[in-house]
């Protein structure tokens, strides 16, 4: 955390090695019995302590979050460039191509369980610390309390959207002597234990501290509100695809009745309480000392709670250097009006947010080129297209899908430094345009400087990710005025980046029909023939959001769990093979199929989706193996991911 160094050193010292051990025993989530605890938890200092280490520790997983959330998708192909990385790029190269192994490093997912066990000991000995010292009080013990719960939950989100069925314990481990082989949990079942840890607390946070580094890098009421409305999403999408929209699934052995609209109703309810409450998080700020952000324009485009950061377009036709305060205000200097969650990296923190230069830039040690092809399927007439609707009128891609990255400004000393799309996201880039001039049918990136970048914050949470959970909570209900509301969401947050400096009136409105749907210019429903017999209709809704959220969040650690997301909610359909641990529950088959067809299969990765949707068998395919280590010292505990079930020292 930026502004908690000092307490953070002073409480947690002692404490870092309940975290930081091997990964060789299972779980890697315990000390070495290099501490006696009875001495440390004594005052509401030492509680705080590793209530921030749990935090930093988070913080520390970034570039695990960023590969099992983002790296299989569609948006990205390996970067042909060899760096001296070599070895995390051919691991990388492996994965996409569909061929993950138990025994790499990056699905080792002890640094995500000790975060775990942080929130569990803050959880197990705040009583005790309340009672000892009378200067905690219980009002801030409860608000404690409902960040770590919440915290704890939203790691164990990540790793059923990663690995599917994982061990799941809210017990402290404190010594070796008190590990147990806990066996894998079902993914619903850790999804609902989550999802009731997070209803019992909500409203019970902290609204905002009094830095804004605390209230966007600690868990707040607006950021369980969002993680509700994420995981309501997740479980109704779940739920569609073993049984349909209504019925009951049979989970661990047990019938468990469902009603998948009232899910997809309570992501609603939840992304409209996590808006409701950023936007008086805001205006609180504006009242405080320092603390507000009045000189910066917003737009809501007639959504309530949606005050965006507004793109000063205006002039763009004279201008020779593009104005982008929505992306300066959120992605460099960090902690804007629009987050919600996101972990905090400084200089004096000596934590490094690697992953930026690593997966996402420009540079011979980055790692991934962005997937033109599939970008080009989102617009009519694709990224660079010149019509009114195409990509190259969204700013965003001047900053996430990049071409022109040359050096100088001086037209007779143009040089270009690499091939390909990049993702500069992350950095500091400085553009200069050719052609601003209102005349010219081009978008030419003339130049482009960088500063690459170490300590950007990492977004978990933030405005247009609530906004357009709720879109798709309203496009999978249905109903035309649902797909409506869904599509005048989307359409408000194309529109902040929308700059078309040869016509401003040619700003696409509320309802009208402005980017194509996958392989279908009008973005109506899309058909998808996934392998024999398999058809899958993609609504226009759907297809919306699916559009936006991979244009909003490019290089954000979220497409390939949203390609997951709606490959389970595609999956029920009677007559496919049984789930290998779930019987009676379509083995996910069709979505998955529908998915590789009709997202990874685009572009140049059309040659690989009959290899992929061969390889991955079932939904277990979409889902992360388990670190080989992890299998091995659990003592049967523990099963491999039944598609990825041998890692390449057991073959």
């Amino acid at each position: 955390m930026k502004s908690i160094k000092n307490i953070y050193t002073l409480c947690l010292t002692g404490m870092m090695a309940l975290g930081a051990t091997s990964c060789t025993d299972w779980l890697t989530i315990y000390p070495q019995d290099r501490v006696v605890e009875e001495n440390f938890w004594e005052d509401k200092n030492d509680l705080e302590g590793v209530r921030y280490g749990a935090y930093r520790q988070m913080a520390r997983t970034v570039s695990k979050f960023a590969v099992w959330g983002d790296l299989r998708s569609d948006s990205y192909s390996i970067n042909s460039v060899d760096h001296s990385d070599q070895k995390s790029r051919d691991m990388y190269i492996e994965i996409i191509n569909g061929m993950p192994d138990s025994s790499m490093t990056i699905f080792d997912w002890g640094d995500v369980y000790t975060t775990i066990n942080y929130c569990n000991k803050v959880l197990q000995h705040g009583e005790e610390v309340l009672e000892r010292d009378k200067q905690f009080t219980t009002g801030e013990w409860i608000q404690m309390r409902a960040e770590m719960i919440a915290l704890r939950a939203l790691n164990y989100f990540y790793l059923i959207r990663a690995f599917k069925d994982v061990p799941y314990t809210t017990k402290v481990i404190n010594k070796d002597s008190e590990v147990e082989h806990f066996p894998l949990t079902n993914q619903l079942v850790v999804l609902d234990s989550i999802i009731a840890d997070c209803e019992s607390v909500k409203g019970k946070a902290r609204n905002r501290f009094t830095s804004r580094a605390d209230s966007k890098g600690m868990i707040t009421n607006c950021a369980i509100y969002a993680m509700l409305a994420d995981m309501y999403l997740w479980r109704g999408s779940l739920h569609e695809g073993r049984h349909n929209k209504m019925g009951s699934d049979i989970v661990n052995g047990e019938e468990v009745s469902h009603n998948v609209n009232d899910d997809y109703n309570k992501a609603i309810e939840y992304a409209d309480l996590s808006l409701q409450s950023l936007a008086n998080q805001n205006a609180e700020e504006r009242t405080g000392a320092g603390l507000g952000s009045s000189s910066l324009e917003t737009l809501n485009y007639g959504l309530a709670n949606c005050d965006m950061i507004k793109n000063n377009f205006e002039g763009a036709a004279q201008a020779t250097v593009p104005r982008l305060e929505a992306h300066r205000e959120i992605f460099t200097y960090g902690n804007s009006r629009e987050s919600i969650f996101e972990l905090q990296y400084s200089v004096t923190d000596d934590i490094e947010n690697s992953i930026v230069n690593s997966l996402y830039g420009f540079s011979n040690g980055t790692h991934l080129m962005v997937n033109k092809d599939a970008l080009d399927a989102l617009y009519d007439g694709g990224i660079t297209g010149t019509g009114d609707n195409g990509g190259m009128w969204d700013s965003r891609l001047w900053i996430c899908c990049q071409n022109k990255l040359v050096t100088g400004n001086s037209s007779s000393s143009i040089t270009q430094a690499q091939s390909g799309y990049y993702c500069m996201k992350y950095h500091t880039p400085s553009l200069n345009f050719l052609n601003m001039d209102g005349t010219s049918s081009n978008r030419e990136i003339r130049s482009i400087q960088y500063t690459s970048r170490k300590w950007n914050n990492w977004i978990v949470y933030r405005m247009t990710d609530v906004m357009l959970i709720k879109a798709e909570a309203l496009a999978c209900i249905g109903g035309q005025s649902n797909v409506n509301d869904a599509k005048a969401i989307c359409n408000a947050i194309h529109r902040r980046s929308y700059c078309n400096f040869r016509d401003a009136s040619k700003i696409p409105n509320t309802v009208t029909d402005y980017r194509s749907g996958i392989g279908n210019a009008s973005g109506s429903s899309k058909q998808v023939k996934a392998g024999t017999n398999i058809n899958v209709t993609l609504t226009e809704g759907i297809m919306y959001v699916m559009n936006e959220r991979q244009i909003e969040f490019l290089g954000e650690g979220k497409r390939w769990f949203d390609l997951v997301r709606l490959a389970e909610r595609c999956s029920y359909r009677k007559g496919d093979p049984d789930d290998p641990r779930e019987p009676g529950v379509p083995n996910g088959q069709t979505g998955m199929s529908a998915m590789v067809a009709g997202f990874l299969g685009t572009g140049g990765n059309q040659s690989l989706a009959t290899t992929l949707t061969n390889r991955f068998k079932n939904r277990y395919g979409m889902y992360c193996p388990i670190y080989y280590m992890e299998v091995k010292a659990s003592d049967g505990a523990i099963e491999q991911n039944p598609v990825w079930n041998k890692s390449k020292y057991e073959q």
